[in-house]
C-alpha cells in the first residue's frame, strides 16, 4: 500500500510538473514580453484585471472545495453522473446571482475592468468545480492538461494583439475573459468524451448547503496566498502611483512563476496524505520540500539579468523581486505540506481561524511598514514578515512536524545569503555564491535529506 501511494504521488507530481513547465514557459513570455511592449498604464490595467479575477473563486463560497473534500481519495469512476450534473447546476445558479451583483457594482462604480471580470465568474468557477473533482480523484492526467488551456489561449491572443500593435488595454482584458468560456467548454467536452457523462440539469439545495459548509473554510485556505499576497498589492494600488503598482505587479508576477514547482507538490500531496499517516515520512517530505524551495528561488537571479539587459524600465523592481521570491520558500512548505495536512485531517475550521490571524497580521504589517517608509520595498518586506509569521503558526499548530534546529539554521542562513547576494552583488556572481552556500549548508547540516532529494530527482528523470 505504501509503495502504491509513493508511486501515485510521484506519477502525479511528474504529470503536473510537466504541465506546469509548459505553463511556466507561457507565463514567462506573458510576464516579460507584455511589460516590454505595453505602456506602463496599459500594463497596470491588465494587472488590475488579474487582481480582480484572483478573487473570483471566493464567490463560489467554498462549494467547489467542498466537492474536493467529498471526493478526496476516490476514483473518478466512483463519482455518479448525477453528482456531476448537480455540481454543474448548483454552480451555474449560484454564480449567475453573483455575476449579476458584481455587474451592478461595476456599473454603479463606473469600473469597466471590474465589469469584465464579473462576466468571467460563471465559466471560471464551473471550470474550477470540474478541476477540483479531477484533482481530488487523482485524475492528474486530465487535470494537468486542464491547467494549461487558459495560459495557452491567452498567449495566442495576446501575441496576436501585439503583432497588430494594439496598445489599448480593453482588447487584452476582453480576450482574457473570453478564454474562460473556452476552457469551460473544453472541460465539458472532456467529461462527455472520456467519461460519457451527459449534461443534465439537476439542482439540489441540500448538496449546495453541505458542500458550502464543509468547503468554506477550505476555500479561504486555498486562497490564502492570494488573500495574503494581494493585501500588499492593494496597498500599492490605492496608496501609491501607477508606476509603483506596475513595478510591484511585475515583481509579483515574476515570483509567482515559481508556482510551476509549488503546485505539483500542493496538488498531489492531498491525495497522498489522505492515505499516509506515517509522521516520519511526512516530515522527511517537508524537509526535502524546503531544500528544493531554496534552490528554486535562485530563479530570481536570471530575472535580475533580464531587468539589466532587456526590461530596463522595470529595474527598480529588483529589490522587491528578491524579497517576494524569499516568501516562496515559506509558501512551498505551507501550501504543499501544512495546508494539505489540515485538509486531510478535516481541520478546515482550525485552518480558517489561523488564516484570519494571518490576514490581520498582514494588514497591520503593511500599514506599519507603509507609514514608516512609504515605498514598495517596505510593502514587500511586510509580505515576507507575514510569510514568516504564517510559517511559525503552522509549526506551532502541527507540533509533530515542528522544524529542528538544523532545519531552521539552513532556512534562515540561506535566505539571508539570498537577500544579500541578490541586493548587493552582480547577478552572476551572486547566483554562484548563493548556490554554493546552499549546497554547503545542506551537506553540512541536512546531508541525508539532500542526498535523498537528489536521488529522487535522478530516478524521476529515468
Amino acid at each position: 500500500m505504501e509503495q502504491k501511494n509513493a508511486s501515485n504521488i510521484k506519477k502525479g507530481m511528474l504529470l503536473i510538473f510537466g504541465a506546469n513547465i509548459i505553463n511556466l514557459i507561457i507565463s514567462a513570455i506573458n510576464t516579460f514580453v507584455l511589460p516590454k511592449y505595453l505602456s506602463v498604464e496599459t500594463y497596470a490595467a491588465t494587472r488590475t484585471y488579474y487582481l480582480y479575477v484572483s478573487y473570483t473563486g471566493i464567490l463560489a463560497l467554498g462549494y467547489a472545495d467542498g466537492l474536493y473534500l467529498k471526493y478526496g481519495g476516490m476514483l473518478m469512476a466512483d463519482v455518479p453522473e448525477k453528482d456531476i450534473n448537480t455540481a454543474r447546476t448548483n454552480s451555474l445558479l449560484m454564480q449567475s446571482i453573483m455575476t449579476l451583483i458584481c455587474l451592478l457594482v461595476g456599473f454603479l462604480t463606473g469600473d469597466w475592468v471590474f465589469m469584465i471580470a464579473a462576466a468571467a465568474i460563471i465559466p471560471s468557477n464551473i471550470a474550477d468545480v470540474f478541476k477540483n473533482i479531477f484533482q481530488a480523484t487523482g485524475e492528474f492526467g486530465i487535470y494537468s492538461k486542464a491547467i494549461n488551456y487558459r495560459p495557452v489561449f491567452i498567449l495566442i491572443a495576446t501575441m496576436l494583439l501585439l503583432v497588430l500593435r494594439v496598445e489599448n488595454s480593453l482588447p487584452y482584458i476582453i480576450v482574457i475573459a473570453m478564454v474562460s468560456f473556452i476552457v469551460w467548454g473544453i472541460l465539458e467536452y472532456k467529461l462527455y468524451h472520456l467519461y460519457k457523462l451527459r449534461i443534465r440539469f439537476h439542482a439540489d439545495a441540500n448538496d449546495l448547503k453541505e458542500n458550502i459548509v464543509s468547503g468554506l473554510p477550505l476555500m479561504l485556505g486555498n486562497f490564502s496566498d492570494i488573500l495574503v499576497s494581494s493585501i500588499d498589492r492593494w496597498f500599492v494600488k490605492i496608496l501609491m502611483s501607477t508606476m509603483s503598482f506596475a513595478l510591484y505587479s511585475f515583481a509579483f508576477g515574476a515570483s509567482s512563476l515559481l508556482s510551476v514547482f509549488i503546485n505539483p507538490v500542493a496538488t498531489t500531496m492531498y491525495n497522498y496524505l489522505c492515505n499516509e499517516t506515517d509522521i516520519k515520512r511526512i516530515s522527511g517530505i517537508k524537509r526535502r520540500c524546503m531544500i528544493l524551495a531554496l534552490f528554486l528561488i535562485s530563479a530570481a537571479y536570471p530575472v535580475k539579468l533580464i531587468l539589466e539587459v532587456y526590461l530596463t524600465k522595470y529595474y527598480e523592481a529588483n529589490c522587491v523581486i528578491f524579497i517576494l521570491f524569499s516568501t516562496q520558500a515559506f509558501f512551498m512548505i505551507i501550501k504543499g505540506i501544512y495546508a494539505n495536512i489540515y485538509k486531510a485531517e478535516k481541520k478546515q475550521k482550525l485552518y480558517f481561524k489561523q488564516l484570519l490571524i494571518v490576514i490581520i497580521f498582514s494588514i497591520t504589517a503593511n500599514a506599519v511598514f507603509y507609514m514608516a517608509s512609504g515605498t514598495i520595498e517596505a510593502i514587500a518586506y511586510a509580505t515576507l514578515l507575514t510569510a514568516v509569521f504564517w510559517y511559525i503558526l503552522c509549526s506551532l499548530s502541527v507540533k509533530e512536524l515542528k522544524p529542528c534546529c538544523r532545519e531552521l539554521t539552513v532556512l534562515i542562513a540561506a535566505l539571508l545569503i539570498f537577500l544579500f547576494t541578490g541586493l548587493q552583488m552582480p547577478c552572476i556572481s551572486g547566483f554562484c555564491i548563493y548556490i554554493c552556500s546552499v549546497i554547503l549548508l545542506c551537506i553540512t547540516l541536512m546531508k541525508e535529506d539532500f542526498l535523498r532529494l537528489l536521488d529522487m530527482l535522478k530516478r524521476n528523470r529515468k
